[in-house]
C-alpha cells in the first residue's frame, strides 16, 4: 500500500512535538546519506568510463580544443 505526502504529513503532525523532531533528524540523515550514495555511484561510474576509455581528463582549454 502506497501512502501519500499529505497522509504522511498528517500523521507526522498527529506525533509529540519531540516526534516530529526526532523524524526530521532521521529524514535529514538518510537523504544526506542518500546524496552521498548517488555522488559515490556517479564516481564510480566515471572511473568505469575512463578504464573503458570513454572519458578523459585534462585542462578546460584541451576540453575545448578538441571539440
Amino acid at each position: 500500500m502506497e501512502a501519500s505526502v499529505g497522509s504522511i504529513l498528517d500523521a507526522i503532525s498527529a506525533l509529540s512535538l519531540e516526534d516530529q523532531e526526532l523524524v526530521d533528524e532521521i529524514m535529514r540523515k538518510r537523504i544526506i546519506e542518500a546524496k552521498r550514495d548517488e555522488i559515490r555511484a556517479d564516481y564510480l561510474a566515471s572511473l568505469e568510463e575512463r578504464a573503458q576509455g570513454r572519458a578523459s581528463s585534462g585542462m578546460l582549454d584541451a576540453l575545448f580544443d578538441s571539440l
